[in-house]
């Protein structure tokens, strides 16, 4: 990671710690350090949505695209001129992965998650589960409409290897749609975490994703 300005040619996505803020308040913590990525004041920028319920960003030009994922202590922000995308950040936490792998993912997905020794089943089931939202989130479904359902190309070694770049997913009816899952590493943050980019167009395929973690005051960390 560098301190240079972000392009729109990649995806940027900001990761910030927001433990004991509200969801209001973390959304606006994860958004002000969008603004210092970018240059401008925070009061630049403003969130609205397309027709299909997708948000846009202005304040940094026409064709701004913008994803947001917040919860149980981090947040993040998905910005990219390639066109609709999608970011899923999750704090891995201790849960019953087995039991709601075989409720909400196909029966692939819960026989590979089986498969893993134990230790390993929260970070796989959050894994899969941050895949499934960033592309419900690029495609403008969310988790509705089968979006559990929606096959994940599962890995062949656990833990995967990190993606820097966007990836066609091998799903037959959308062939723009390509997801990474880039290298996240939060030693000052959260113990650990599973971070998923997804964006939606022609332009998609092999785009770098630029990851920049910073806490909510604005503090520096890797990725």
């Amino acid at each position: 990671m560098n301190d240079t300005a972000p392009s729109l040619r990649h995806v940027t996505v900001i990761v910030a710690a927001t433990a004991g803020l509200s969801d209001v308040r973390a959304r606006e913590a994860v958004l002000a350090r969008t603004a210092e990525e970018f240059g401008v004041a925070p009061r630049a920028l403003s969130v609205r949505h397309d027709g299909e319920g997708r948000p846009l960003l202005h304040g940094l030009g026409p064709g701004t695209h913008i994803s947001i994922s917040h919860g149980h202590g981090l947040a993040s922000v998905a910005v990219t001129g390639l066109g609709a995308v999608g970011v899923d950040v999750e704090a891995v936490r201790p849960l019953p992965a087995l039991r709601l792998a075989r409720r909400w993912f196909t029966p692939a997905e819960a026989a590979w998650l089986r498969a893993l020794p134990e230790p390993y089943r929260p970070a796989a089931y959050f894994w899969l589960w941050t895949h499934k939202e960033a592309t419900g989130k690029a495609l403008g479904t969310g988790l509705g409409r089968g979006g559990l359902l929606r096959p994940v190309p599962l890995p062949a070694t656990w833990p995967p290897p990190a993606r820097a770049r966007l990836r066609w997913d091998g799903t037959p009816s959308v062939p723009a749609l390509a997801v990474a899952a880039p290298a996240l590493a939060l030693p000052s943050l959260a113990a650990s975490a599973s971070l998923a980019v997804a964006a939606a167009g022609p332009r998609a395929e092999g785009a770098f994703v630029d990851v920049r973690v910073r806490d909510s005051t604005g503090a520096q960390g890797r990725a």
